[in-house]
């Protein structure tokens, strides 16, 4: 929608809720101009990203332990004009579609969570909104919505639409640029074929993946209609722009064109990873007594729903221009799987994150399946409510679970928060957390790093992080006198957490 669309609806709703236009005889008179400015189809898609919106921020999750802390640091530096970190040797922070939109953010809206989650917040709502418009040009404007209802309560959907994960932006900019390429080929348009490449170039700023995505994508579907034609190249054009775009940034900073690819790489050879073959069949499969502190259920019955839905379409009532999204799924799933992440062969991490990228695709099918067993759109809104009804324990338990793994750093925060301002002591993980929490404001130092003269008339967090009370290698770094606290520190508070108890002392 362009610009002055947009201003000219505003401006028509400005003209019908006028004060001055008020009279107790014009209701009539401005339900027909309201449908003037939208058809039913559009206020429906309205009324679902509404509702899309409610269970995203009823259900906050907010910056997490998914390296969150580490786009945000990088944001705020970003923020106060410090480019570093884009050309820098962080993995996270050279993904310039989550440092440089978030440190907008900070820029407009000050360091805290809430402006710290807009840009993920807002990625998935347009997701929603790009698979309607997939579905209508797929199929018709019924699938549309009805893709676009499903996809609005999809569990891991809303679980990390306030997280800073990349696969959210990278689902976004890829269901655009999916759309973009539909249309422009339905209308013949070279400017939307390039701005279909132009959003895939956006994708792989925000993570490396978008290449398997991109390339599975661009395969399912040329098997599926099975011709080439010249416009396609516009699309690669319009990717290359970006690509060159930031290879030249690079250079200049760095001297080096493929600085972020050179990064990733070795980033990749060091850090571990999960690569447990059963890890995703056991996340996307397991519907019953499900661990969600292991990421199971985190999909609710989508997978079975879209499996069922697949059959559906390619056997009961065939639709063609839904294989090449169902072909792409086997594609992508198979890389994820078995492929690898760096030239030595190493096996690709395991996350139940990267399988966001797949919620347009299982809501269209499903929702194509729901279009096709009945007519009576009364009943296909019941089928809505049920899927509904039946998600809704799977997204209480899994924002559950994300939601306690930040609960005992919060809770620092507020006792903190109430006392005298003074140094802070803390481990590496709860230390970036607060820093984040307290706006950056605050001197908060690291645990792993601080000698024992040096903790004077301080805050001192013990057992601030799981990670320090369940894991044996992270609490080795801690000094001594971290593991086993003085009797002459104060201990002012136990904190009562949901899995650890922190305590904090203060030392004169």
């Amino acid at each position: 929608m362009s610009w002055d669309r947009i201003h000219k609806i505003y401006e028509k709703i400005s003209e019908i809720f006028s004060i001055e236009n008020v009279h107790e005889n014009e209701n009539i008179d401005r339900g027909i101009e309201i449908k003037k400015l939208f058809n039913k189809q559009q206020i429906v898609l309205i009324i679902i990203l509404v509702f899309a919106l409610f269970l995203r921020l009823y259900f906050f999750v907010g910056p997490n332990l998914n390296d969150d802390i580490d786009y945000i640091s990088s944001a705020y530096m970003v923020s106060n004009g410090n480019l570093q970190p884009l050309y820098g040797n962080s993995i996270n922070a050279i993904r310039s579609m989550i440092t440089i939109p978030v440190a907008l953010s900070f820029k407009l809206f000050g360091v805290n969570v809430l402006s710290a989650s807009l840009y993920p917040l807002l990625c998935s709502l347009i997701t929603i909104t790009a698979t309607f418009y997939i579905g209508k040009i797929l199929v018709n404007e019924h699938l549309g919505l009805l893709s676009a209802a499903i996809l609005s309560f999809f569990p891991v959907d809303i679980a990390f639409s306030t997280q800073l994960v990349p696969t959210i932006p990278v689902t976004m900019f890829m269901t655009l640029s999916i759309a973009l390429f539909l249309y422009a080929g339905n209308n013949d348009n070279r400017v939307l074929f390039f701005l279909s490449g132009v959003m895939a170039g956006f994708s792989y700023l925000a993570n490396i993946m978008t290449f398997i995505i991109i390339f599975s994508i661009a395969l399912s579907y040329l098997i599926i209609e099975r011709k080439i034609k010249k416009e396609y190249f516009i699309v690669i054009a319009g990717f290359l722009l970006i690509f060159s775009m930031e290879c030249f940034f690079m250079f200049l900073n760095t001297g080096d064109l493929l600085h972020r690819l050179d990064v990733i790489h070795e980033t990749e050879k060091m850090i571990g990873t999960n690569t447990a073959m059963d890890y995703y069949p056991r996340v996307m499969l397991r519907a019953i007594n499900v661990d969600f502190n292991a990421h199971e259920g985190n999909l609710g019955i989508y997978v079975h729903l879209f499996f069922i839905g697949s059959m559906f379409s390619l056997f009961i009532k065939p639709e063609k221009q839904l294989w090449f999204l169902i072909l792409s799924f086997f594609l992508i799933m198979s890389y994820l799987q078995f492929g690898v992440m760096t030239s030595t062969f190493k096996p690709i991490a395991k996350w139940v994150r990267y399988l966001i990228v797949f919620g347009p695709t299982f809501s269209l099918v499903i929702a194509y399946m729901f279009e096709k067993l009945t007519k009576v759109d009364y009943f296909k809104a019941i089928f809505i409510i049920i899927l509904f009804v039946v998600t809704l324990p799977y997204l209480i338990g899994t924002t559950g679970a994300y939601r306690s793994w930040t609960y005992d750093f919060k809770e620092e925060y507020n006792y903190l928060r109430n006392l005298p301002e003074k140094t802070i002591y803390t481990d590496q993980v709860s230390s970036g957390f607060l820093r984040f929490y307290f706006s950056f404001k605050r001197d908060i130092r690291n645990l792993e790093f601080a000698r024992f003269e040096m903790i004077r008339d301080s805050y001192v967090v013990i057992n601030g992080s799981r990670g320090v009370v369940e894991n044996a290698e992270m609490r080795k770094r801690l000094p001594e006198f971290a593991r086993n606290p003085p009797d002459n520190w104060k201990l002012l508070t136990t904190l009562e957490g949901e899995v650890i108890r922190p305590k904090i002392y203060y030392v004169e």
